[in-house]
């Protein structure tokens, strides 16, 4: 199963400066995450088949108050 991040509000209305900020400070706190964090600042969304590694990049968003949706995709 896959799982992916979607924003709640338009992507071209979140913070791409606040993404990158939070991915320089939890990219290296679980090995491969930094490539999720990479597709949030380029695409907007992110997705993976690891559902521990979603949760955790929803978790260090929400603590900046980012409002997202998660997706679980079969």
């Amino acid at each position: 199963m896959r799982y992916k991040i979607i924003f709640k509000d338009k992507v071209e209305n979140v913070d791409k400066e606040l993404l990158k900020k939070i991915r320089s400070k939890h990219s290296n706190d679980i090995e491969g995450i930094d490539d999720l964090y990479e597709q949030l600042v380029l695409h907007g969304t992110c997705d993976s088949y690891t559902a521990s590694k979603i949760y955790y990049v929803a978790y260090t968003l929400a603590l900046e108050n980012i409002e997202l949706i998660l997706i679980r995709v079969n």
